[in-house]
Order: C-alpha cells, then structure tokens, then sequence
C-alpha cells in the first residue's frame, strides 16, 4: 500500500471548483494535488529524482481518497491589489508616489470550506514503491506548501502503511457520486510543456545579458536573439490544466446482495437539488415536470456539441438523422417532496437515470455532460441553480435509495407522476377499460426489464401522499397533436425489483416515475 498525507494547517481549504468558481472544491481533486507536487518540483530545482518520481505516480490507478466532511462558507469579494500604477499629478506628494499605495484593487471571490478535521489521505492499496522512488517523494512532499488558494496552507508527507485508514471515497464509475480530476500517463509532460521552464529561463537570461553594458559583443548576440528566437516577447506560460476525470463513489457495503431483478436503467442516480436564483415562485411543482425537462435537455444538448456521437445519442434520446433512438438513453426523475403527512408535492431536486448498459467510458462522458449545466433558465418560472453538492445528509426524497430500493429492491410501487399511455385504450365499459390499462401498465414494466406485475391497480391520485392527482398533470402529445391519456397506478411484484422504475411513454421526460412504498 502507498499513501499520501495531506494536513491543512489553518483548518479549511481555499480551492474552487473548475468550471464554478463561487463553489469550494472538495474533496481535494487528485490532479490538484499532483499539480501542487509537480509546482513545487518546478521551483525547485526540477531534481531529475523527483521527475521520476512524478512519473512513477502518474502511472497509477487513480487513488481512494479518506476525506473529512467540509462546510462551505459564504463567497466574500475581496478586492486585490494587481500591478502597479503611476499616479498622474503635476506634483505628487511622497505617499502619492509610492506605487504600492497607487494600485488599483479588483474584485475577486475565493471559494472556503471549513473542514471537520485536518488531514487528508490518498490511498493506493494494491501499489509497491520502491526505496529511492519513496524517498524522492518525500522529498518532494516536504516542499509542497499549498494546495488551491495561497491561503490553503498545507503540510505533507508519505503516509506509513497503519496511519491511512478505510476510505471515505472510492473510485468508481458505475455508482459516481462526484467527478474528479485525476492525473494519468502523460500529464507530467504536458505540464512541463505549459510551464515552458527552458524557454522562460533562456529569455531571462539574454534579458540579463541585453541589458549589461559591459561586454557590447554579448549585448548585441542577446538582443538579436531576442529578436530572433523570442520576437522581442516573453515565451509564454499557460495554466495548468487537467481534463482527465474519474467518477468517485462512497464504498460498497461489505455483504454481498444477492441478485435483484432490475430496470435497464442504472440505480446510481445523478441527483441535484433545485435551488432558486430568481423568479416569481418560492418552489417548482410536480406539475411542472415537462417543462423542466425539456429545459435541461435542450441545455444538456447543446454542452453535447463537442462528446462522441454515442453520448450525444445518449443525451438527446435521438439517432444521428434525429430519429428516435432504439434502446434505452438519458431519463429524467422528479424529486418531489412526497411520501411525508405534510408534503406538498414541491420540487427538492432533479435526477438524471443513465442506461445500465453504458460502457465506463461512456457513462464518464455522460456524467461530464450533465456537469456542465449549473441552471435552468425558465423563462416566467425564474431561474434555477443546479446544486450537485447534497452534503452526507440530504432530505430523503434526494437519496437515490428512496427512489430505487437499491440494493434490496422492493415488491410494492406506487407513481409520484402519472403513466402515459403507449396507445389509446379501445375497450369502453369500465371493467374492461381497466383491464385494458392494467394489461398496457404490466407490458409497460416488462418493456424496461421487469418481471410482470402480479397486480396493476389503475387510480386516479398518487398512493404517495403530496404528489398531485393524475387529472393535474398536463397531457403529453404525439407527434399528430393528439394527447395520450395517462393514470397513477400501484404496481405490485412477485418479488422485490430494483428501480429506478420509470413506466410509459413519458419515462424519459419525468412521466411514469415510481417510488417503492413502505421501503425507508
């Protein structure tokens, strides 16, 4: 086992997240971590030791991580000093003059999170360092004096084999409840290219040199190359910047489960809570499913352009001609506040129900799609932050279990959303109407994997308290404008099915939406 200790000396962490810079980064991504290594390997001499040492560390799996829980702070704009600028007086006084008290302050923001204890591990369990390997690392770990903001001050070291204990966060795709940054073969190198080490030195040093009247001859060599090799410019410098992710799960309970029967969805579902930016409305309803999806899709759709076709197929529900796509692909899931004596049906947040069939790769692609929309835009309904950060203890209905009875399953499930109907039914007296719909329900089930329902019972409102009546929810279309005729219904199973159970010909758009009863 190899393991790396980070202690963040002041008790918090000052790290944002990539793309959303008012959020604190937490836990510390892998690839930070190993940026702040290759830095400091950088200002330091560049030991050719510690660069195979780097390389060493890259080559591995992307590591577990023991992480403690952080509390985020309020994002405060602090206004900072940047270059220095002369003032433009005929006769400036001596404070006036002096530039450090001349410069201009812009505004910036530093996202902070205080931490429930110190120290951070990343963990290997399966790698064997070598001696000299271990000792170039630490080394190197004794230089590394931040990770994120300056402020974020840290200590670190090579964790002994017993000081490291059970993770907290385990790599895994499948059941991703985060993305990561990860370093991987080749980031050393890139890294180097961006930092652009020998071309910053050579220019420094003619600049020296070009500006030493003493030796003329050299002098002029300096500025001709200057000229020449450099254009008269500095080289430049690009940020560092790694794109590789890796999904990142709690880890599994340790008895096996034995086999339930499941959706051809996965039970890992992405959940965001809703949170309100702007708008007339304290809170969305059940009733508003439709177009808060077809919202999130079309922003899904367009963050898509630049994903393999696979994925983007898997985003839109479409094929490359924009026909319908065969075979299952993204699923949206309203989570309602239902399920409790004072719910009121009220949106808590939205899930994302990828394919179980998707490849590693393919899920990663997907789950990068749908990080990269951080709101919906709802025209009179407002605006809508997409929160993906739920903290250890989110509200039941944003537990993806309460929605999928995963692992154990469940025999009894009741809609929170209506089913749509895949056909018009035909059969007029009551009896048989409802046979009819109970039978188009059970092939509904077996169409998504599930065994057949021993019983369908069609209602007109939701077993589940708080969830609106089926008569509330506006009708999906087909494509001649006609309506289709939906119902709430309770499903019942010979044995226990896992979910997310989705049923219909509204499952990909929030219709059909099941939710175990009596589960938690």
């Amino acid at each position: 086992m190899f393991a790396l200790g980070i202690r963040y000396l002041n008790g918090f962490v000052v790290a944002s997240e990539p793309d959303l810079r008012d959020r604190p980064e937490w836990p510390p991504h892998p690839a930070r971590v190993f940026m702040a290594m290759t830095a400091a390997h950088f200002v330091t001499g560049a030991d050719p030791g510690e660069r195979e040492a780097l390389l060493w560390l890259e080559s591995l799996p992307p590591p577990a991580l023991r992480a403690p829980d952080a509390g985020p702070r309020a994002v405060v704009t602090h206004y900072v000093p940047v270059n220095d600028k002369p003032v433009a007086s005929e006769r400036p006084t001596p404070l006036q003059a002096a530039p450090q008290l001349t410069r201009d302050r812009q505004p910036r923001t530093f996202a902070r999170a205080w931490l429930a204890e110190d120290t951070v591990y990343l963990l290997w369990p399966d790698a064997i360092v070598e001696p000299r390997v271990a000792a170039a690392l630490e080394s190197l770990c004794s230089k590394v004096t931040r990770i994120g903001h300056s402020s974020s001050i840290v200590q670190m070291w090579v964790a002994r084999p017993d000081e490291a204990t059970e993770p907290t966060w385990v790599p895994d795709d499948e059941r991703a409840e985060l993305q990561l940054r990860v370093a991987g073969p080749g980031t050393l190198e890139d890294l180097e290219r961006r930092y652009n080490a020998e071309a910053v030195e050579a220019y420094a040093s003619l600049v020296v040199t070009a500006d030493d009247h003493r030796d003329r001859r050299a002098q002029q060599r300096a500025k001709r190359r200057l000229r020449e090799e450099f254009g008269g410019e500095p080289p430049q410098q690009l940020r560092p910047h790694i794109s590789l992710y890796q999904g990142y799960a709690r880890p599994k309970e340790r008895d096996p489960q034995p086999a339930t029967p499941a959706t051809v969805f996965s039970p890992h579902l992405v959940i965001f809570a809703l949170e309100r930016r702007s708008g007339p409305l304290a809170a969305l309803g059940l009733r508003a499913v439709l177009g808060v999806f077809d919202r999130w899709r079309e922003a899904l759709v367009s963050q898509s352009n630049d994903a393999p076709e696979r994925v983007r197929e898997i985003v839109s529900g479409h094929d490359r001609d924009g026909g319908r796509l065969e075979g299952p692909h993204l699923a949206f899931i309203p989570l309602g506040f239902v399920g409790h004596a004072h719910a009121d049906g009220h949106l808590l947040g939205v899930g994302a129900a990828l394919p179980i069939e998707l490849s590693a790769e393919e899920r990663r692609q997907v789950l990068r799609v749908l990080g990269r929309v951080h709101e919906l835009r709802m025209g009179p309904l407002g605006v809508w932050a997409l929160i993906r950060d739920l903290g250890d203890r989110p509200p039941l209905n944003l537990q993806p279990e309460t929605w999928t009875a995963h692992p154990r399953g469940a025999t009894h499930w009741a809609t929170v959303t209506p089913i749509a109907f895949d056909r018009h039914p035909k059969e007029k007296e009551p009896g048989a109407y409802h046979r009819e719909v109970a039978e188009m329900i059970a092939e509904a089930c077996t169409a998504i994997g599930l065994p057949r329902p021993r019983h369908v019972v069609a209602t007109p409102v939701s077993a589940h308290l708080g969830a609106p009546a089926g008569h509330e929810f506006p009708r999906l279309k087909r494509k001649d404008g006609t309506e289709r005729r939906h119902t709430h219904a309770i499903l019942v199973f010979d044995e226990p099915v896992r979910g997310p159970v989705l049923v219909g010909a509204g499952r990909y758009r929030g219709y059909g939406v099941c939710r175990p009863m009596g589960y938690v």
